[in-house]
Order: structure tokens, then sequence, then C-alpha cells
């Protein structure tokens, strides 16, 4: 049997593709996001061939703290258990002794035992863990208020950092969980994806990372939590996006309760975050 691990190519879609539907029937990102994993050029996205085929992938991605977030690791059923998803690991501690890489990352269910031994083989460690909540999307409900974008990201540093204990120190977008820090204000600004109400001292982290149509995730918010979410659900309206996501570190309860209220479904299971210091 040879293994060949390589660097993703263009050519390799279709066969990308279908390691995925076969892998994760239910969650699949890379119909959407194979040309942009492609266009990486810091990061790595790279495949597994087993004589000839592909039964792997994985991408590598640097995150704005300068930490690397691992995602979208799939091994086709067939080929689980030869250590395909062993030499992924082993390939991306490579890349982030290379590039100086300060901490790495990667989420899963809470009760994926083979995904948290992998990640566990390699030294990652609980980190967190966390609820998740969505809501769909109805015509005409929540309200804009007096929310506009904030464009400076020294003040969304400084509206954002003040709440960061009360969400766990994490934020979470497209089920990528990043630690809530100036260098994640920055860039939230940049995207547009903090807002501020100026009437009730209220902001809200709201965006998406990648397939902005599906759905709009909550970072984070403080102050007014109901004049928040009616925003979110406004701003959803406007833009004809079906769902609004929440994921939250469970060790704040309260935010599950301000979701639950305002009509939120918890997801069916929790999500761990596993992580290691390379610094």
């Amino acid at each position: 049997m040879e293994i060949v691990l390589r660097r993703a190519r263009p050519a390799d879609r279709e066969a990308v593709l279908l390691v995925e539907r076969k892998s994760m029937p239910t969650l699949q990102y890379l119909p959407s996001m194979f040309e942009e994993f492609m266009q990486d050029d810091v990061g790595d996205f790279s495949v597994e061939e087993v004589d000839g085929v592909i039964a792997a992938c994985g991408k590598y991605t640097i995150v704005p703290d300068g930490s690397v977030w691992l995602e979208t690791l799939r091994v086709t059923p067939e080929r689980q258990g030869i250590g395909l998803g062993k030499r992924l690991y082993e390939h991306w501690h490579e890349l982030a002794k290379a590039q100086g890489v300060r901490a790495m990352r990667m989420y899963t269910g809470v009760f994926n035992a083979v995904s948290s031994g992998l990640a566990e083989r390699y030294g990652l460690r609980l980190q967190g863990t966390f609820n998740g909540y969505s809501l769909r999307v109805q015509p005409g409900m929540g309200s804009r208020g007096g929310f506009r974008p904030v464009r400076d990201p020294e003040e969304a540093t400084r509206l954002l950092m003040p709440i960061a204990e009360a969400w766990g120190g994490w934020m979470v977008m497209n089920r990528t969980f990043y630690r809530l820090g100036p260098e994640l204000c920055a860039y939230l600004t940049s995207r547009e994806m903090v807002y501020k109400e100026l009437g009730t001292s209220s902001v809200i982290a709201l965006g998406a990372r990648f397939m902005s149509w599906q759905a709009l995730h909550v970072g984070a918010w403080g102050g007014d939590a109901n004049a928040c979410l009616n925003f979110a659900l406004w701003l959803a309206g406007e833009r004809s996006v079906p769902v609004i996501n929440c994921l939250h570190e469970s060790s704040s309860p309260g935010i599950s309760d301000v979701l639950s209220r305002h009509g939120f479904k918890p997801d069916s299971t929790q999500y761990v975050v596993k992580g290691i210091d390379l610094s």
C-alpha cells in the first residue's frame, strides 16, 4: 500500500468532495470552500492518496491571532484506521514548527472519541466545552434599532474586550473557535462584523467566516441582549439568511437561558475544543 501526502490541486476537487460526502454526509463545507482553501498560501490544504486514489484531506488555517485552526479533516470510511489522520497531524506539527506558530486548535463533537483521541495523541488537550443554538428566521422578525457598524478596530477592541470573560474568552463563527483578543477585534472590524447601539450601550459581533448566505453567527454580545438579538434577526432578514447560530462556552449558562427565551433551539450535542501551546 502506497500512501502519498501532498498539497491539494485544482484537479482534485471532485475527488475531495467525494471524500467529504462519504465521511461527513450531514456536514459539508468543501463544495463552497474548495476554491478558497486552494487560494490560501499562508495555510495548507492537503490530500492523501492511497494507491493513487484520494482518501483523505485536511486544512491548516492561520487565524487572526497567529494560531492554527485545524479543520475539515476527512477520511473515507473504507480507509479509516490505516494512519491517514496521524500523517496529517504529523504534517501539521512540522508546518507549525517551521512557521513558528504559537498554538494549534481543533474542535469536535463531545462524543466523538476517535477525533478527540487523535488530537490528544498529538498533544492537544481540552480547552473548552460549548453549547450550540440555532433559530430559523421568519419574515418580519427583529428590528434594527440604533445599531451601526463599528469601523475603528481600536473602538471595537474597547467594546468587545470587556465582555470577553462573560463569553469564556471565546468567539465562534462557522464552528471556528477564536480566542477573543485585539487581533480578532481588528479582523472582525475589517469585515464589518462588529455593531454598536449608542442608546443601550450594546455591542454585538455578528457575521460569518464563510457561506454567509447560509447562516449568520452571533459571536458575542454585550449590553441589552434583547436589542442585540433583535438586530441579529433584522440583519438576517435583510440579507435573506435563513438561520442564526450561536455557540458559547458552557461555563456561561446565562447565555443559553437568553437564547432559549428568544426561541433558539439547542444543538443535539455539545462541542469540545482541544489545543496545544507551541510557544
